[in-house]
């Protein structure tokens, strides 16, 4: 190799760097998306060993800049790497643990989703909250329906977070019932952004079979709670509860169908329905099989 072809192939490299670490990504990270060895890339990265056309190319996407910038340079950064590089990504002594990395993007794509919809929301908007690159959120959600699911995920377990620490205390099954209901009604802002998404998977579900599963995993969930409550009413222990006879996947249904629908009408203020409306009638629910007044 001559002397000019080893001061390409450096440029090149460092060039190839300057991408890699506007990612975000550890190496070996990028490596796994590049598919291939880790130590192959960072012998390519020190400028040790010729990147391969497809490498590049590949490098060029991950990064969202144009390959002629990684094999010829250019008197102007492309806008992708300025702004990343603007925000301080990398400006830092150990990279981001992936884990936290993760978190990061999840906790954006869902509050962005909540906030903008589904079909308003880039990946672009998620790296810029995130203050990293494309290619890092596209390494964690390769599409956006993935984002879709990992936000629906994410506010479900919220809510059973909440619903674990509210019935902490609880003494009887009735109690923990009204905190239920106390944690269904859209009453704070974080409250309404989890309905949001919620509102959002059903209509993407409608539309894309794909996404029904999900759906229904997380909906299963959350109905599962409503049914074991109802259950443990009907216990013969359990003062005032339901009787025996009680159909209790009936009442389950009829309730979060309530919830559900209730939800709605506040979130799309479709009728005069108010917040402590809502509480009152979830209240009344299980009559005349069960009060919890």
């Amino acid at each position: 190799m001559s002397a000019t072809e080893t001061d390409a192939q450096l440029e090149i490299a460092e060039r190839a760097r300057r991408v890699v670490r506007a990612t975000g990504l550890t190496q070996r990270e990028v490596a796994a998306r590049l598919g291939i060895d880790a130590t192959a890339l960072s012998k390519a990265l020190r400028g040790n060993r010729r990147f391969q056309a497809e490498e590049l190319q590949a490098i060029a996407e991950l990064g969202d800049v144009p390959l002629r910038y990684l094999e010829r340079g250019g008197a102007r950064l492309p806008a992708s790497l300025r702004q990343a590089e603007s925000s301080g990504v990398r400006r830092r002594a150990e990279p981001v643990d992936p884990d936290v990395r993760r978190t990061q993007i999840l906790d954006a794509t869902a509050k962005l989703i909540a906030r903008q919809g589904f079909h308003r929301v880039r990946v672009a908007d998620i790296a810029r909250v995130c203050g990293t690159s494309t290619g890092t959120v596209h390494y964690h959600f390769e599409t956006l329906d993935d984002a879709l699911r990992a936000a629906l995920f994410y506010y479900a377990d919220r809510l059973h977070r909440e619903l674990e620490e509210g019935f902490t205390d609880a003494t009887t099954p009735q109690e923990k019932l009204r905190r239920l209901i106390d944690l269904q009604v859209p009453d704070s802002d974080e409250d309404i952004a989890e309905w949001s998404v919620w509102v959002q998977s059903w209509n993407e579900a409608m539309l894309q079979p794909s996404l029904r599963r999900t759906q229904r995993k997380v909906y299963s969930r959350w109905r599962d709670v409503v049914v074991a409550l109802l259950q443990e009413c009907q216990e013969p222990a359990v003062e005032n509860g339901l009787a025996p006879a009680a159909d209790v996947e009936a009442l389950a249904s009829r309730f979060t169908a309530m919830v559900d629908g209730m939800a709605i009408q506040l979130l799309a203020r479709t009728t005069d329905l108010t917040v402590d409306r809502m509480r009152e009638l979830l209240l009344d629910g299980f009559l005349p099989d069960l009060s919890l007044r």
